[in-house]
Formats: C-alpha cells, sequence, structure tokens
C-alpha cells in the first residue's frame, strides 16, 4: 500500500499513575490512508495511549501533532474532537429513545453549540446526502425510522461509527469495536472497516480479536509496559517471538 502524509506524529508520549508508567516514553507515526492495529495484553497502556491523544488524560511528556502541526496536547478535549479526532469507545453511546436518523442529525450539530440547541432542526439538502451516504457505508439504509434502543449491540457500534463519520474526522478511534459481536456481525465490521480506509483519514483500532486484525490492518503496533515492542505487517508481527512471549503465545 502507497502511504499518505502524517495523520499522528508521536513523540516520546510518557504518563506515570503513582509509580505505574501506564505509557513509557511511546513514540509512532500515523500515515493517512492506512488502518493501524494496536494490539498487546491488558495493561499495555492501549486505552491510556488513546485517552491522551483525545485529551481525556495529559501526559507527563511528548509530543502529539496532529495534520502536521495542530498542537493535540494544548487543546481539551472537545477542541480536539473539532480538530479532527473521532473516538468511538468499545461501549456503543447512542440515543436510544431516538430513531437511527435522529442520532445521525443529532451528530451533524458542531459540538461548540451543543446537542440541544439545534436539537429539531431540519438537516439541509448537503446534510441528507451526507446522511444517506453514510447510511450506505454503516449498511443502515432501511433502518433511518428504527429506535435505536431496539438495534442489535452490532447495529448500535455501526450506528455510532456512522455518527462520527458525519464530523468527517481525520482520524478515527476505534475501542475494541468487535467485542460482544457475532460471528456474522464481527464479519460486517470488517468490511465497514476495510471501507473507512481513504487518502484523508486514518484509523486507529484497538483490538484483541487476532483474527479480525488480521483481515482489517495495514500495520500493526504491539505495545507492552507503556512501550513499543514491534510493528509491521500481522506476518511480521506474528513470527517476533518477543511478540509471542508476551501476548499471543499466552
Amino acid at each position: 500500500m502507497m502511504q499518505g502524509k502524517t495523520a499522528l506524529y508521536i513523540d516520546g508520549v510518557a504518563v506515570a499513575f503513582g509509580s505505574l508508567r501506564a505509557v513509557d516514553g511511546l513514540s509512532m507515526l500515523i500515515r493517512y490512508g492506512e488502518v493501524r492495529a494496536i494490539i498487546g495484553p491488558n495493561g499495555a497502556g492501549k486505552t491510556t495511549f488513546l485517552d491522551i491523544i483525545t485529551g481525556k488524560t495529559r501526559p507527563d511528556s511528548g509530543v502529539i501533532e496532529l495534520d502536521g502541526g495542530i498542537d493535540l496536547l494544548a487543546l481539551t478535549e472537545p477542541k480536539v474532537a473539532l480538530a479532527g479526532v473521532g473516538r468511538k469507545f468499545q461501549k456503543p453511546s447512542v440515543f436510544e429513545a431516538l430513531s437511527v436518523e435522529d442520532n445521525l442529525n443529532l451528530s451533524l450539530r458542531d459540538p461548540a453549540f451543543g446537542m440541544t440547541r439545534e436539537m429539531f432542526r431540519s438537516a439541509t439538502a448537503a446534510e441528507r446526502e451526507r446522511m444517506e451516504h453514510v447510511l450506505e457505508t454503516i449498511g443502515m439504509q432501511d433502518m433511518q425510522s428504527q429506535s435505536a434502543g431496539v438495534l442489535s449491540h452490532g447495529e448500535k457500534q455501526w450506528l455510532e461509527i456512522g455518527m462520527l463519520l458525519l464530523q468527517e474526522p481525520k482520524v478515527l478511534l476505534l475501542d475494541e469495536p468487535v467485542a460482544g459481536m457475532t460471528h456474522a456481525e464481527t464479519e460486517r465490521t470488517v468490511e465497514l472497516v476495510k471501507s473507512l480506509r481513504a487518502p484523508e483519514r486514518a484509523v486507529v483500532v484497538i483490538e484483541h480479536d487476532m483474527s479480525f486484525v488480521e483481515k482489517i490492518a495495514d500495520v500493526v503496533s504491539v505495545l507492552h509496559e507503556g512501550r513499543l515492542l514491534v510493528e509491521g505487517s500481522m506476518g511480521r508481527v506474528q513470527s517476533d517471538e518477543r511478540v509471542r512471549d508476551v501476548y499471543l503465545g499466552r
């Protein structure tokens, strides 16, 4: 695959909670046009790493730049999102009392204005077109009027990904997107994540399902004790003795 320009530049990032060094001098380049998987044992620092990128956790040291110059560490959590970083947590977060369409309509609103100010404003023609494209991308074009509360676990995950896509993120962070899914839902999510690969977007996935990672990832980064152990293709990672010792061989 042809490598794009750098979406996220991460250098020397570290954070400690008391005596625990959750992230320890982590450096990484994540490029536009790629799907990057981050794997590693529990406690490796994966979720803390995403927390730092999104402004939820402040590191003790290091640099994180978006799109060649936006200093994410200088921004608040809402402003990181506005700068172009979208994050989906492991547990889906949708408005269950609202329809699929209304959930998407809410995600069109600029977070700087808050949800309720324009909650019931109709979408413009251009916004409707974007919503229809997203509905096709997530495979829910026939479910617009369905209540989000009756969706399956997998459908809620896809809806939340759609809500993030409408915000047009430069970097999309997915935290264990197939956890709790059926086999059929997982396979459908494989195709969805593959379809998210775009020249203007980087996708970062944390996942424990190695079969899923093998199918979607262009580059795999393995974290261990807050540090980058190895990165490369899934084949390279699987053949690395250090990775087998600390993670895959368990």
